[in-house]
């Protein structure tokens, strides 16, 4: 059994997408250092721990991350993943149309481009959002498809488009990761007809500079047969064969699972490195064609 970081310290601080695949972001407590771990093709176990630590700032000018300085330990009810240094540092509030206070990082973070989007979880879950252009695609990743209908010259305009759309019959604003989970596993995925329910969305809501839908299948793992393990809330493991937003999907015994780590998030973990601590139950009458 072989312990990343030597042992050390080590907090899931998030995760991402590069152009080399997926990876989750672990923090060394005690080397100050954060890490990228590829996950895709890895056979691997992670333990959650009780204890949880902030998960370090972001640098709004030079998109870099940081560990937390102060290595604050959070409360184990704590809304935020940061401490109130980290928070101040980062000035980042994705609700910033919410918030009656816009740090100086986030009103020059909100003057460079942005796009609005459509996200497509199934016929009846379709999620208006916006991101920065220097995210790319990263943002929509999670999704099953996707169309950008419109990009600006700032936040303030996407987020305008954006709230106009959430104001319509059948377009979500914000969806739980739980959710997103449920319906990767529940909802049969085709894009042919993902396609022509952003196209009905476009099309009823006169989206003149909306682009052509995106199947973002080839980002996760292809077509496979999915569930949910039971009895293991707090540990996972397996082959990786991928990850859908926050969610890894791991193999076992030539059975695939979906386990949501995006509430892991600011929580002391053991990643193990080829080594499966956990044995999933096969259950067929809870998966369905993804």
């Amino acid at each position: 059994m072989t312990n990343f970081a030597n042992g050390h310290t080590t907090v899931l601080a998030g995760h991402g997408f590069a152009q080399s695949g997926p990876y989750l972001l672990i923090n060394d407590v005690e080397q100050g250092e954060q890490h990228r771990f590829p996950v895709l093709g890895k056979t691997f176990s992670l333990r959650r721990l009780p204890t949880r630590r902030c998960v370090g700032r972001f640098d709004l000018a030079s998109y870099t991350k940081e560990v937390c300085p102060l290595n604050v330990e959070l409360l184990p009810d704590a809304k935020d993943t940061m401490c109130p240094a980290c928070q101040e540092a980062t000035g980042f509030n994705p609700s910033f149309y919410y918030a009656d206070f816009i740090s100086a990082q986030q009103r020059a973070y909100n003057l460079t481009p942005h796009f609005t989007y459509l996200a497509y979880f199934s016929p009846k879950h379709v999620k208006a959002g916006i991101s920065s252009e220097t995210r790319g695609i990263e943002r929509l990743l999670g999704a099953r498809a996707a169309r950008i209908v419109g990009r600006f010259g700032c936040a303030d305009d996407a987020r305008e488009l954006e709230a106009a759309l959430c104001a319509q019959p059948g377009i979500l604003e914000t969806m739980r990761a739980s959710k997103k989970v449920d319906l990767l596993v529940n909802e049969r995925f085709d894009f042919v007809e993902a396609k022509a329910v952003l196209d009905d969305v476009v099309e009823r809501l006169g989206l003149e500079g909306a682009e052509p839908a995106q199947d973002l299948s080839p980002h996760y793992f292809g077509g496979h047969d999915l569930q949910v393990p039971e009895g293991h809330d707090g540990e996972c493991g397996g082959r990786c064969i991928g990850m859908v937003g926050g969610a890894l999907v791991f193999q076992q015994e030539g059975t695939n699972y979906v386990v949501s780590v995006k509430e892991w998030e600011s929580h002391e973990v053991e990643l193990l490195l080829d080594e499966v601590v956990c044995t999933y139950d096969f259950a067929p009458q809870q998966f369905s064609l993804f």
